[in-house]
């Protein structure tokens, strides 16, 4: 696969962490008293993986972009086993629990909609039970060997490249035709999905992925390939 490097994201990836920020703000208004009265909740155990660990993963529900809102629940599943050291941590098959985070709705201004993502959990896939685990998508692409029109609608452009070390991203210009090549944990940015761009963005709530789009939708199908990546929170 090609692939191509362009300039970056900051405007938008800066205008959906303010976006972020004041969502925030209106609901924890919103649920100030809800909270006070309600017994506190157990936060989940944090799982045992090294920093900046990459592995594969498959989307496990469709997305339609221009149709997100904030918490909407966002899942994937991992493709392969996590170890730290020879102790698998995370089964192949295992739940990667997600949301969006935010939305950034296009103006005159700033022509794309973007969308931010938190993935902060993961379920077992035997037992069910869940940890709290902070990642990112380092790398996205529609379903191995699938034509990929079939995985987005009205997409059409190039990937970009950030300028700040807050909010990476990187991509190419999709070949619009043809089969889709596997990804691997060394693959970063987008691959053969034109029009989309990818970075991520460090909030005060935590790490966040960001995918922006300037077009009338970006639907990415149920098992498109990820790469993610686990980051601080």
């Amino acid at each position: 696969m090609k692939r191509y490097r362009y300039a970056g994201i900051l405007v938008a990836i800066l205008a959906l962490a303010i976006s972020a920020s004041a969502q925030r703000a209106s609901t924890e208004q919103a649920s100030a008293q809800t909270q006070a009265s309600a017994p506190a909740t157990p936060a989940a155990q944090e799982l045992n993986v090294p920093l900046e660990t990459a592995f594969m993963a498959k989307l496990s529900t469709n997305l339609s972009l221009s149709q997100c809102k904030p918490d909407d629940a966002v899942e994937a599943e991992a493709k392969q086993d996590i170890k730290r050291g020879k102790e698998v941590v995370l089964k192949k098959g295992s739940s990667l629990l997600g949301h969006v985070k935010a939305v950034q709705m296009p103006t005159a201004e700033k022509p794309e909609m973007v969308v931010g993502i938190v993935f902060d959990g993961v379920k077992m896939q035997k037992t069910g039970q869940q940890f709290s685990l902070h990642l990112i998508i380092q790398a996205l692409a529609p379903e191995a060997n699938v034509d990929n029109n079939s995985s987005l609608a009205d997409a059409t452009g190039t990937g970009v490249q950030s300028a700040t070390r807050h909010a990476s991203a990187s991509g190419h210009a999709s070949t619009v035709s043809g089969d889709v090549n596997p990804l691997n944990t060394e693959s970063k940015g987008i691959y053969d999905l034109s029009g989309l761009k990818l970075g991520d963005q460090i909030t005060k709530t935590g790490h966040m992925t960001v995918l922006a789009f300037s077009h009338s939708d970006i639907r990415l199908k149920k098992g498109a390939q990820l790469v993610m990546r686990v980051v601080e929170q």
